[in-house]
């Protein structure tokens, strides 16, 4: 017997919201009688009604966040990584601004303002290796898909491509006039984007020994904040509070508007989502056909820092830092808190899933890193 086939996250959303309105409906019918004037004794269903990282500009003011629902210990899927691991580093007092597994989930890569980064393995808590040649704060960081390099971006408006195994630079990448916000590898491994506070996408050539970008991406109005490659498809999150998908093979061009400050943006594992965090307390999971928005995550705090989301492995849950110290945990469908998580004792700026196990990592202001398993320590 063939297997049943799996439904995307979109029309799981729709399915679930059907499903949803045709309760309330019924709950409804049988709160009322056949004048549709309200029963003496109605029956109705009960419902209840984390550079700290680079500031980024804007007017909003602060905003506090209503309380998340509290949920019961046995209510947390037992898959949830929600458990502390390892401190990886301790809090150091020199702020991270990006943590992320190589693509194996062995080792962490982290970056921050001493202009460093710094190799882990997680299990051991040793760092294997240091990195340095920035002249400003390390402010992301890639992996190639072979794991034998990675490329990093920062405050001194460089990309920079590095062996891991000799810790000596491939190439240095020079072109944009302001930081260099974000970067990000194609599938082979061949070519690097980058996003940077100069309203520009810039895409380098890893084999060619050209200094100039193969290509410069200028429909950014305002600062890009995040980028990832998926495929041939280029997803950028901007200031400008819009969502951009570039189809590189096409020529093709998608922009949503949030008309909020965008601070991170990641595909689904189908591709056919983006989620997105925005400076209005808001992650918002976006519908990639249409634009339309399936589902919005509230509870956490994130109205002034550059702060990273992510979704589990299996599309679940949604997973974010917070300005309160704390990382929050979605159920994707359902939108509620399912978990909050006492991390550190400051911005918790970056989140990253492990690639194939219910294991993830955090990294905070504080200068500490953090791993967190589904199995209670």
């Amino acid at each position: 017997m063939p297997p049943k086939p799996t439904m995307s996250i979109a029309a799981t959303l729709a399915a679930h919201r059907s499903k949803t309105a045709s309760t309330s409906k019924y709950q409804s019918s049988l709160g009322s009688n056949n004048n549709g004037k309200p029963q003496s004794n109605p029956i109705t269903s009960s419902t209840t009604t984390v550079v700290a990282p680079p500031r980024i500009p804007t007017q909003a003011g602060p905003t506090q966040p209503p309380p998340p629902k509290k949920h019961s210990p046995s209510s947390i899927p037992k898959s949830l990584p929600i458990h502390q691991d390892q401190v990886v580093s301790d809090a150091t007092g020199s702020q991270i601004n990006i943590c992320c597994y190589n693509t194996t989930g062995e080792y962490i890569l982290t970056g921050g303002v001493d202009r460093t980064v710094r190799l882990w393995n997680p299990e051991t808590r040793f760092c294997i290796k240091s990195y340095e040649a920035h002249g400003w704060e390390v402010l992301d960081l890639a992996v190639s898909p072979e794991n034998g390099k990675f490329a990093s971006c920062g405050g001194d408006k460089t990309v920079f491509l590095w062996d891991v195994m000799s810790g000596m630079t491939i190439r240095r990448f020079s072109g944009h006039t302001q930081r260099v916000n974000a970067v990000d590898f194609n599938d082979e491994g061949t070519v690097i984007a980058s996003g940077s506070y100069d309203a520009t996408i810039r895409l380098w050539d890893c084999r060619s020994q050209l200094r100039a970008p193969i290509q410069i991406l200028e429909e950014p109005k305002d600062s890009v904040t995040s980028i990832q490659i998926k495929g041939s498809d280029l997803l950028a999150g901007c200031v400008d509070g819009s969502i951009r998908i570039y189809d590189m093979r096409m020529g093709a061009l998608i922009t949503d508007q949030i008309f909020e400050p965008i601070t991170s943006v990641s595909f689904s594992k189908d591709g056919n989502c983006v989620l997105a965090s925005s400076l209005d307390d808001t992650v918002r999971l976006m519908d990639r056909a249409n634009g339309g928005l399936l589902n919005a995550y509230k509870g956490h705090v994130n109205n002034k820092y550059k702060i990273r989301s992510c979704l589990s492995n299996s599309d679940a849950h949604v997973i974010a830092g917070s300005e309160d110290g704390k990382i929050y945990i979605w159920d994707l469908i359902e939108g509620e808190v399912v978990c909050r998580i006492d991390a550190h004792s400051k911005i918790v700026s970056s989140i990253a899933y492990h690639p194939s196990e219910d294991r993830m990592c955090s990294a905070s202001v504080d200068g500490s890193i953090k791993t967190w398993s589904s199995i209670p320590s």
